[in-house]
């Protein structure tokens, strides 16, 4: 049965890029080498695969800088970084693609006119291999956050996706996710940190007082979906 698109989104880095009318997901191709010999006895030509391509993702939509995700492209473009990319499909068919790529082409704001509102347009270069799955990965099983004064809210819940760490004293901070047999990836507002290790604390983050700082977290096991993890961490004295 055919599904509505309705409900799907794309993130950079686990921050989601909203506004958006269209998005065009990976389109993987390959090359062929021919392989044909003089004793081939069907006279046609004969070729095996050669090297995959993993295509562009095409985005189009509204221009609307309130969607962080939307300046977060447009850093990304200008430091030609490579980052994490998710396009999660709607709930009532699950899945999601991940893949590494760079921004190519960014238009935002696009073309002003009387008629429409102010457009937004991006072409990312899939980098590797976009992974396509239907399995989410189990997630973490703990997750510790260290800092003088900090308190995470709610408690850890293998269910829960969102969280706080506010009241902060120190400076900096540790996080400290656990999930065996998963990478997991850190972001700090948006912009990539490390990989840390499941059971391992991760390198000092700096804060900022009276200044909120985004962690998101993406674990995700070999060939199932991610799942990310988001908190929001303030220094308050």
């Amino acid at each position: 049965m055919a599904k509505r698109a309705i409900g799907t989104t794309i993130s950079i880095n686990g921050v989601l890029v909203g506004g958006l009318t269209n998005i065009k997901p990976p389109e993987k191709s390959a090359d062929t080498i021919e392989v044909t010999t003089l004793d081939s006895a069907s006279g046609y030509r004969d070729y095996i695969q050669g090297f995959k391509e993993g295509g562009e993702v095409e985005l189009t939509g509204f221009y609307d800088t309130s969607y962080t995700g939307q300046t977060n492209i447009d850093t990304a473009h200008e430091s030609g970084t490579t980052d994490t990319y998710i396009i999660n499909f709607p709930t009532n068919l699950g899945g999601t693609f991940t893949f590494t790529g760079i921004v190519t082409k960014l238009a935002g704001p696009g073309e002003a006119n009387t008629d429409d509102p102010l457009g937004f347009s991006a072409t990312i270069k899939v980098l590797g291999k976009p992974v396509l799955a239907f399995t989410a990965s189990g997630g973490l099983t703990a997750l510790v956050l260290t800092g003088t004064g900090g308190t995470l809210l709610p408690a850890f819940n293998a269910a829960l996706r969102a969280y706080t760490f506010s009241g902060v004293s120190a400076s900096s901070i540790t996080i400290t996710p656990t999930a065996a047999s998963h990478t997991i990836k850190l972001f700090a507002d948006g912009v990539y940190v490390q990989d840390i290790v499941s059971g391992a604390a991760s390198a000092a983050i700096a804060l900022t007082l009276n200044t909120g700082k985004l962690l998101t977290l993406i674990a995700y096991e070999a060939g199932k979906g991610p799942i990310v993890y988001n908190i929001m961490a303030m220094k308050t004295s």
